[in-house]
């Protein structure tokens, strides 16, 4: 990451545009939906693409100073690592996704920021919950392992702000698999792999 992207901590907020072309694609129901931004920032775009929706907004955010702001915005707001909270599994119906853009410092294999928050946190959706992950768009590939047998009804949309653009940012929806269509999937696969076996 360059310099700016390490002073920033990886922070790259959505541009309010882009927020509210993401909400024109998610349709909410009737009743009040869960949803979750683990890298919250100041709250704005959950807000924006959840705008009139009833839903219930939680977010999570490292920053103490865009914690605060964020809690103006979502209903609920837990300032600290993402990776240290904890929530059932399969509790929210829509997963907004805009983690820094960085590589994991540590021991042994250094991975992508990106896919460590997507593999930590998808399985917070319930079976039918929705992602709606901006990353950019040269990460996507890196993130094939966990999107391609848990999600469905893939789409991906290229961003077109100018700071959309200058990060080649795009938005990335999925629909969660449930168990027993990552199960079928599997059986799918095996059979293409060794051909149908008859007695």
């Amino acid at each position: 990451m360059r310099l700016e992207g390490r002073m920033r901590l990886g922070y790259y907020p959505l541009d309010s545009r882009e927020a509210q072309r993401i909400r024109r694609f998610l349709q909410f129901p009737n009743e009040p939906a869960s949803v979750l931004d683990p890298c919250a920032g100041t709250g704005a775009a959950l807000l924006a693409t959840t705008e009139n929706s009833g839903s219930k907004r939680y977010g999570i955010e490292l920053d103490a100073h865009r914690a605060v702001e964020a809690r103006t915005t979502l209903d609920e707001v837990i300032q600290g690592n993402a990776f240290d909270a904890k929530a059932p599994v399969e509790s929210f119906s829509l997963l907004y996704l805009n983690p820094p853009y960085d590589f994991e410092v540590g021991e042994g294999k250094n991975q992508r920021m990106e896919k460590l928050f997507l593999d930590e946190f998808f399985r917070w959706l319930t079976p039918g919950g929705i992602l709606a992950m901006v990353i950019p768009f040269d990460r996507i590939y890196e993130c094939r392992n966990i999107l391609s047998p848990h999600f469905k009804d893939k789409a991906i949309y290229r961003l077109t702000e100018p700071d959309a653009e200058r990060y080649k940012q795009a938005v990335v929806f999925g629909v969660r698999r449930s168990a027993a269509e990552r199960n079928r999937l599997s059986d799918q696969a095996v059979n293409r792999r060794t051909g149908s076996f008859k007695s």
